[in-house]
């Protein structure tokens, strides 16, 4: 395991320099954070001196990290770039060798900010220490207490403990994913969050290193504007991604966004097409859109990779399956043909004007359980590897909460992938509403369903193309 990053997280303590007596403030709420979360010592750091109450306990307020006499395994440094040298080379002197650096204002700006972090370069290599950032919003993981966002929790919602890790060039676009997550079925999501920022030191390389050794770590998000050390990153992505999914946003795809990036992140472009080569040859599941992420969250957090790419499509509406049959296509799957066994007993169990044949139309006069009967058949049906359920719960006959218990049944199993598209109004959102809060794979239109048995079925040819089981 990459023990540099390891060493923040198992951190026994933690000192935050430039926290802020102000809650409001950056400084103030990763103060807050820690002295109600972490199960570590803490240590706060304030020029002004004094105490203050922070999470219902009384701190003091050191003025400077070398008046503190215990040991310290891990710092933030939370004050203007033009003070963070004096800040970084105290902690060298405290022998403190974890340091995360929040503050922008470095090379991302321009040539002030180079030299700034040049010299925290210097600094950096003469003490030995690792640092995360600058311009980064650090590390979160609920179950370890460990936060150094910044932004107010009531501002932004934090994820409970899952199995869901992140790693993130950009801050901004970190903290609204963990955002999203936080409203997103149960909340149960994140084990850790690494944001990095500009890669002084610790870089990409490091953070999948880490996270595909983690335990608690079952599947991967990426946002990468650029690469540190693309080598490594290659190389190491390559036996991670046969352990665990890794998915995710190579942004710089075009020349405006690698202009955008290297004025947001100190980012470097390179040529995309060789890029992208080069990640799907590793394994990595690229997605472009932030639509697409989501979606890829939810499928790869709650199904079974498939077997094959045989898919069995049920629905009330003609159109949808025509549209969603489309998709298979497009998506490199294929719509299954029925076993005899199982064609057989749904042309015995509808009448003529359904169709039984894949995708299977139930029509506007279908009830509840004429969806049981139609999932029911094609889910134990050996020549199908996915099912997708497509409702328009619209339909005069459908009681939608009996819906929702046989969606809830089926998917449940988990034997085989089962995805779930509700398209309408009222019913359709309520019906999506329930079913994600109970963490079912539920997509609001047929094609952000199929895509994501696409994208399973993408890792698990990956996996079976170098001989692993599924």
């Amino acid at each position: 395991m990459s023990n540099r990053i390891a060493n923040f997280f198992n951190a026994k303590s933690f000192c935050v320099i430039g926290a802020s007596t102000n809650l409001l403030k950056p400084g103030g709420v990763v103060a807050e954070n820690f002295a109600k979360d972490f199960p570590g010592k803490l240590f706060l750091v304030n020029p002004r001196g004094g105490t203050h109450i922070f999470a219902g306990k009384e701190y003091t307020l050191y003025k400077s990290v070398l008046d503190i006499e215990e040991e310290i395994d891990a710092a933030i440094i939370i004050v203007p770039a033009k003070f963070a040298p004096q800040a970084l080379e105290e902690c060298g002197k405290k022998n403190i060798k974890n340091v995360i650096v929040t503050t922008g204002g470095f090379a991302e700006i321009g040539e002030e900010g180079v030299a700034i972090q040049n010299r925290m370069n210097d600094i950096m290599k003469t003490y030995n220490i690792n640092i995360i950032g600058p311009n980064c919003l650090g590390l979160y993981s609920p179950v370890l207490g460990y936060d150094t966002m910044f932004l107010p929790v009531n501002k932004l919602k934090r994820p409970k403990p899952g199995n869901v890790s992140i790693f993130t060039q950009s801050g901004a676009f970190g903290a609204a994913f963990i955002d999203q997550l936080a409203r997103l079925g149960s909340g149960n999501w994140i084990a850790r969050f690494i944001s990095y920022g500009n890669a002084s030191d610790i870089n990409e390389a490091d953070c999948i290193e880490y996270l595909g050794d983690d335990e608690d770590t079952k599947m991967i998000l990426v946002y990468l504007e650029d690469f540190k050390n693309g080598r490594k990153f290659m190389e190491t992505l390559r036996e991670v991604s046969l352990k665990k999914p890794v998915l995710g946003i190579k942004a710089n795809r075009t020349e405006a966004g690698a202009k955008a990036g290297a004025s947001h992140t100190a980012a470097l472009s390179s040529d995309d097409a060789i890029v992208d080569d080069l990640l799907k040859e590793a394994g990595f599941q690229r997605v472009i859109t932030w639509d697409e992420l989501e979606d890829c969250v939810i499928s790869f957090a709650t199904q079974p990779l498939p077997k094959g790419n045989r898919v069995a499509i049920v629905t009330d509406g003609g159109g949808a399956g025509v549209m969603a049959s489309d998709m298979v296509s497009d998506c490199k799957l294929q719509l299954a043909k029925f076993s005899p066994e199982i064609q057989k007993k749904l042309d015995e169990t509808f009448p003529v004007y359904y169709s039984t044949t894949n995708p299977i139309d139930i029509t506007g006069s279908a009830n509840a359980k004429d969806y049981e009967k139609a999932l029911e058949a094609v889910y134990e049906d050996p020549e199908v590897d996915a099912v997708v359920n497509i409702c328009i719960p619209s339909i005069p006959n459908l009681d939608i909460n009996e819906y929702i218990e046989i969606t809830r049944k089926i998917a449940s199993r988990k034997e085989k992938t089962f995805v779930t598209a509700l398209i309408g109004g009222e019913e359709a959102d309520y019906a999506y509403d329930v079913l994600l809060k109970e963490d079912f794979a539920v997509f609001k239109s047929p094609g952000s369903a199929i895509r994501a048995v696409g994208r399973l079925v993408e890792y698990a040819n990956y996996l079976k193309k170098r001989g692993k089981n599924l």
